[in-house]
């Protein structure tokens, strides 16, 4: 596979992966072939956090301290790999471990990761509250997958944004296989709420274009949950072909200073 670009870009996708996706292994060779092959600078990663078997998916359940521990290991090894931790409030009651793995761990742990639909938790239930403060204490941006299932509905996560006004929230896919411009409002409105665009088409970054909003919004793919063919998808060519013309300041938000921004990362310190 060719490199799809051609000049020196840096780029940050703020939405990938690892886990069993058939098995570790194979995942992260994914992600980081994937990664390489198409320029891609950094990539901040969760480590599946699903809390219940699922048809079709290759899922081996982990609890949280584990999948993170790995995910660390991981992540020493190949420093453009940037962790979250994958919470997992359902069926997990031992915040307090995680809190002191936290504290051990702070200058290398990012931010949370929660996803309403495999935990089977909208994120206002109370269960996700200990999570959400454990955020605002340590000022851990939480990226929250958004979709039209009953459990990932974007009016929760507007409804935690506006409660937890010091925590910075990302709605990922921005409201996965629904209608991505009723984030729009919201976005404008709400200081603390940012979308990313895995699985969003970019016809939807001319709207936000439109609405000077481009300072909301973080490149991001899902990578690898298509396996390394993933970033091939023409939803990600139109990314990194910039085929809405943004000018270099435009685009350069979109595809790694927001994501600088939101994760209160450092490019120089990242790049050394």
């Amino acid at each position: 596979m060719k490199k799809r670009n051609n000049y020196k870009q840096v780029i940050i996708d703020s939405h990938t992966h690892l886990g069993y996706w058939p098995s570790l292994n194979i995942a992260k060779k994914n992600l980081l072939e994937s990664m390489n092959d198409h320029n891609i600078s950094f990539s901040i990663v969760s480590f599946d956090g699903s809390e219940f078997k699922e048809e079709g998916r290759f899922n081996k359940l982990i609890p949280q301290l584990n999948a993170t521990k790995k995910l660390l290991a991981i992540t020493k090894e190949h420093k453009n790999l940037l962790p979250l931790i994958w919470i997992r409030p359902h069926t997990e009651e031992n915040i307090e471990d995680l809190e002191a793995f936290l504290i051990k761990h702070r200058q290398n742990i990012y931010g949370l990761k929660f996803h309403p639909y495999t935990s089977r938790l909208r994120i206002s239930d109370p269960r996700v509250k200990p999570y959400l403060d454990l955020a605002k204490k340590y000022r851990l941006p939480v990226l929250v997958h958004t979709a039209t299932d009953k459990y990932s509905l974007f009016k929760y996560l507007i409804h935690v944004a506006k409660e937890y006004k010091d925590v910075t929230f990302i709605a990922a896919h921005a409201i996965l296989n629904g209608n991505n411009s009723l984030t729009i409002p919201y976005l404008k409105s709400l200081s603390n709420l940012y979308v990313d665009t895995a699985r969003v088409d970019i016809s939807f970054i001319s709207k936000l274009k439109e609405e000077n909003l481009l300072d909301k919004v973080l490149f991001g793919t899902d990578n690898p949950i298509d396996g390394y063919e993933t970033l091939n998808n023409p939803i990600y060519e139109n990314y990194f072909n910039n085929t809405i013309k943004l000018t270099k300041q435009e685009y350069d938000k979109l595809m790694y200073k927001n994501a600088l921004k939101v994760y209160n990362l450092n490019l120089k310190d990242l790049l050394n």
